[in-house]
């Protein structure tokens, strides 16, 4: 074989050999590894436009370009007062939602829906009971005889803090109000469930009450706060794993982002804001203050911001189970998963 036949053969080979090749890479591009393609996802906050630590998360991450770090598109929405988000994050029309951890269980327990909890920001609760200084209420020992609110329905942690003081709601005389902090100022109630991140700037600052917030976590009583959550049916296909696990890092990001610089987390929250009227910021940041604050703990401090564990859920939901406020008992393994927060955080 002559020299210029073995060098355009192995010329040929060579082609051959790079056709080959670039087939295999454009074969693993469009294989369905979507580990580096663009995605998209759906996010609905459980109530309007506002400073929850929760919400807070998702303006910053898409205001600092978090999500487009992560090659992420995400549709942000609001419920609103419609609830609607606990439906259409069951039905896929929503991919991740908001919820507090109680609510949650009870939901789950007593319809069968199959919430999953990924990620914890309040590790205590989001609620508290107000007096007035000049009320003469010391603790909650002092509700004994006095008209006391209750929202809808009276929680299943009230009904603890009462125990802890050796009293029950037969002892006080329980009134619906709603939720205008307004009929603790006119004095219709002596003691006003408030959400403890809103109310009570309302009440001290614009409506220049002296008060005190009583808290059940004070008292010994297991609460927790808000959770992000999908459905089980969700976590089943792995595109929206992927998502989820681009949507909790860039939201991580976030969170440490807004306790490190709330103003900036303002900043953000702002742009997502209404206009008409003009946003209060300075109750704005009242409310992320406080969620910050009730979203760190040594829990958090030793494996990162949004942990949980399955003892704090089991803690509720005796609580929840005591006072009659589930039907039945729950499996918490399948309502919570942590393995994303552990790969973040690892």
């Amino acid at each position: 074989m002559s020299q210029m036949s073995v060098s355009i053969r192995t010329r040929l080979l060579l082609s051959l050999a790079l056709i080959f090749g670039l087939g295999a890479a454009i074969s693993v591009a469009c294989s369905g590894d979507d580990s580096d393609d663009a995605l998209t996802m759906t996010y609905m906050a459980g109530f309007k436009e506002q400073a929850n630590l929760p919400f807070v998360a998702v303006y910053v991450a898409e205001d600092q370009g978090f999500f487009a770090d992560e090659n992420l598109e995400v549709e942000i929405q609001h419920a609103g007062f419609t609830g609607a988000h606990k439906g259409l994050v069951l039905s896929g029309e929503v991919d991740i939602t908001t919820l507090p951890a109680s609510e949650m269980l009870q939901i789950r327990a007593n319809t069968g829906a199959p919430y999953v909890a990924v990620m914890l920001f309040g590790q205590r609760g989001d609620f508290g009971y107000a007096v007035l200084d000049s009320s003469g209420i010391e603790s909650p020992a002092d509700f004994a005889g006095r008209d006391v609110g209750f929202k809808g329905i009276v929680q299943a942690e009230f009904h603890a803090m009462l125990s802890a003081h050796g009293l029950t709601t037969d002892d006080m005389n329980m009134i619906d109000v709603g939720f205008n902090p307004v009929v603790l100022v006119e004095q219709q109630v002596e003691v006003y469930p408030v959400f403890l991140s809103n109310e009570p700037d309302t009440l001290s600052r614009n409506l220049n009450q002296e008060i005190t917030v009583f808290e059940a976590a004070d008292y010994g009583v297991p609460t927790l706060g808000v959770v992000y959550l999908v459905s089980e049916e969700f976590l089943e296909d792995e595109t929206n794993r992927e998502k989820l696990t681009r949507f909790l890092r860039a939201t991580v990001r976030a969170f440490e982002f807004s306790v490190d610089d709330p103003a900036a987390a303002i900043e953000s929250t702002a742009k997502f804001l209404p206009e008409d009227p003009p946003p209060d910021l300075v109750h704005e940041r009242f409310i992320l203050d406080v969620e910050i604050e009730n979203a760190l703990s040594d829990l958090t401090r030793a494996n990162g911001v949004g942990w949980f564990t399955q003892q704090q859920f089991r803690a509720l939901t005796d609580v929840l189970l005591e006072y009659e406020a589930l039907d039945g008992d729950i499996d918490l393994e399948a309502a919570l998963d942590r393995s994303f927060l552990e790969d973040i955080h690892q």
